[in-house]
């Protein structure tokens, strides 16, 4: 008898090679059908929310649970970037995202690197599954490529029903012109909520396709900003009081009956025991935009605390995986592809270099090891390396403030933790383990050996990286990062992100009679300025044009100061002055979309942010400004 290759044969493959033995081929193609594929993923839910993993029952997540309980919840499930498009890119490759150089975001559509998008040197889950016979279709978002030769129809996908970038309106489908929602590559109006709607797209497909193999890539944009719902599901949370958790709430409930849809329609169409299952988030949770709670991790979404990159993770096949499993060995996305390959009979050969394993002989209990001796994350100055209990971190707080201002990024200065004893990250351990930390560190350096710079820079600026050039010579242009002296400024492509996000705002100011903008960012549609009108300190934010205007009460003495502005997650705008409160108000809310025009330093160089005749030059020193977007 001839062995059978575990490694990467479903329990369905193998049946079909031993069969072959004994049967003609024209036979079993009769009686033998490849399992399909459906691959859910959630959009910015953090690893807390759901209740399949028993933080909290706050919202339920009945059919998500049910999906778990039916197969194997994975506690230790990561994805190998900490926000959406470098995940994306992995998860479609089976490769580190590092490996091709999509290491960030892109930016809005607009004003994104011209050469983004995933790397067309590379071949998909699509790509894969269509050459052994599927039919393949992608629901919902992309974030994966803008130009026409990134779409999902020219990477291996038959059908197409989404959008291509980061983020949409969940309400108005023709709310973003440059963002468009497409059947295949034409726009569509008039959907309705882009949850159910997507949903509705992957029952139709699952109910179309009964007599071949299929691929869903079924690509929520919930539970991601912009935070909007309908009456059906807020309805369900009026027990909530404050508005955004509200909100919230519903979205992951809209989600949950999409899946749930979904999964009934599987098994209405006979296809249960057929039906290879992934759900998964992209990230973890940005707690302050959108309230998504990352349960008893430290971090959040773009940050390698585990909070950013350990997520909600299950995957399902009746009848071939035991159901009721709770396993706590690190998986990655990236297994999803070698797995998927396995369950359809697919040999993936070396050269394909793969970074994920198939998962299958972990799960059904004939591999007791671990499937990975070691997970790896490179992002910008951040990095981390998990090996068994040990992770060894960088990231904000926690040492990647100085890597900012290195040419590479290293090890160095990296903290460790024990993540079975301490999965809050609470107790750095470097100090106490230093052969510990000269082994991950040695790791780490192994492997990002075989990875290439980033392609684009945060938010999509081609060429610089955190401040660096992509060969790791130090960049002479204002960073992304700051801080800011008067005259700097940022293209739309590489100013910070703050679309969803709480702001904080800082500058040493120094004039003989303050007035003018300090930073502005932004025009008359979305964006901010901070500026001082007759001496007073004064934060402007506009949101889908509507203009909100805090000033301080009393106007600045001349001289040296410091000052800022907050914009709070629930819209409250604070200012200081040298550390003290100088005046609040209120906004609606969050600045609704990425504005179109870029940062400027001691001036407004667009339309104007607030009611002021740009461009309104300061009429002092500036330094030292800075804006986090958080």
């Amino acid at each position: 008898m001839f062995p059978i290759p575990h490694r990467i044969l479903s329990p369905a493959a193998a049946f079909a090679v031993f069969t072959t033995a004994i049967f003609p081929v024209a036979t079993l193609a009769a009686d033998v059908k490849k399992p399909n594929i459906l691959v859910i993923v959630a959009d910015d839910l953090g690893y807390g929310e759901t209740s399949m993993q028993e933080f909290t029952r706050e919202i339920p997540t009945p059919n998500i649970d049910a999906l778990a309980k039916s197969g194997v919840r994975f506690t230790s499930g990561y994805v190998s970037g900490p926000y959406c498009s470098p995940t994306r890119a992995a998860l479609m490759t089976g490769r580190y995202q590092q490996r091709f150089g999509h290491e960030f975001n892109p930016g809005p559509a607009e004003a994104s690197s011209p050469n983004f998008g995933l790397s067309l040197e590379e071949k998909t889950l699509g790509d894969r599954l269509k050459a052994a016979g599927y039919r393949t279709s992608w629901i919902g978002k992309s974030h994966l490529g803008y130009l026409p030769q990134y779409h999902p129809l020219k990477r291996g996908f038959d059908e197409y029903f989404g959008f291509l970038g980061g983020a949409h309106d969940y309400l108005d489908a023709a709310g973003d012109a440059h963002n468009p929602i497409l059947r295949g590559t034409q726009p569509v109006n008039n959907i309705g909520y882009t949850t159910d709607a997507f949903g509705a797209e992957a029952v139709n497909f699952i109910d179309k396709h009964t007599a071949e193999p299929w691929l869903c890539y079924l690509a929520f944009n919930a539970v991601h900003a912009p935070l909007e719902s309908t009456e059906k599901y807020l309805s369900r949370f009026s027990n909530i009081d404050e508005k955004k958790r509200q909100t919230f709430a519903a979205m992951l409930s809209a989600m949950d009956d999409a899946v749930g849809a979904v999964l009934a329609k599987v098994k209405e169409t006979g296809q249960e025991d057929n039906t290879l299952v992934f759900f998964i988030s992209d990230n973890g949770g940005p707690t302050r935009q959108t309230t998504s709670g990352n349960g008893p991790l430290r971090g959040f979404k773009a940050q390698t605390w585990e909070g950013g990159i350990r997520v909600p993770w299950a995957i399902r096949w009746t009848g071939h995986i035991p159901a009721g499993q709770v396993d706590d060995r690190p998986v990655i996305q990236l297994d999803i592809l070698p797995t998927a390959l396995a369950a359809a009979g697919v040999i993936a050969p070396p050269e394909w270099k793969l970074d994920g394993v198939n998962l299958l002989p972990y799960v059904t209990g004939e591999n007791k090891g671990a499937p990975h001796e070691a997970l790896y994350w490179r992002f910008g100055p951040q990095m981390a390396i998990r090996k068994g209990d040990w992770k060894l971190v960088k990231a904000p707080g926690g040492g990647a403030e100085a890597a900012e201002k290195s040419v590479a990024t290293t090890p160095d200065g990296a903290q460790l933790y024990n993540l079975a004893k301490d999965i809050g990250e609470k107790t750095n351990l470097a100090g106490q383990e230093p052969e510990k930390v000269k082994e991950l560190a040695a790791a780490w350096n192994d492997w990002n050996k075989d990875n290439i710079a980033a392609k684009w820079a945060p938010g999509g600026g081609a060429g610089k990286v955190a401040g660096r050039e992509p060969g790791g010579s130090a960049a002479t242009a204002a960073t992304p990062q700051g801080p800011w002296k008067t005259g700097d400024s940022l293209a739309p492509n590489v100013a910070p992100q703050v679309a969803g996000r709480a702001l904080e705002i800082s500058a040493q100011i120094e004039a003989g009679a303050p007035e003018g903008v300090v930073v502005a960012q932004g025009g008359p549609g979305n964006g901010y300025a901070l500026y001082l009108h007759e001496g007073k300190l004064s934060f402007a934010v506009r949101s889908k044009r509507q203009l909100t205007t805090v000033s301080a009460a009393q106007p600045l003495a001349p001289g040296a100061h410091t000052v800022g502005a907050q914009l709070a997650a629930d819209g409250k705008v604070t200012l200081s002055v040298d550390g003290q409160a100088a005046g609040a108000g209120q906004a609606p809310g969050l600045i609704d979309a990425q504005p179109r025009k870029g940062l400027t330093v001691g001036s407004d160089d667009s339309k104007g942010v607030g009611e002021y005749t740009t461009p309104n030059h300061f009429t002092g020193k500036l330094e030292k400004v800075t804006v986090h977007a958080q």
